[in-house]
């Protein structure tokens, strides 16, 4: 862990499994997206995509 992390968001934390854990708890896809897109690994780059998914599901459901 860097020192700089106490200073951060959780999904821009330095380790790949924090930021996966973090992202659990978003709820904006577009940073979600963003994430997806951008984040250099792959695991966390999947769970963010599943993420916006499973959102996505819910949101037509309850519309």
């Amino acid at each position: 862990m860097k020192f700089s992390d106490l200073f951060i968001p959780r999904w821009r934390n330095s380790n790949p499994d924090v930021r996966i854990k973090a992202i659990d708890k978003i709820d904006d896809i577009n940073l979600l997206k963003q994430i997806s897109e951008r984040d250099e690994h792959a695991m966390v780059r999947d769970v963010a995509a599943d993420r916006i998914a499973k959102l996505a599901a819910t949101t037509k459901i309850t519309e």
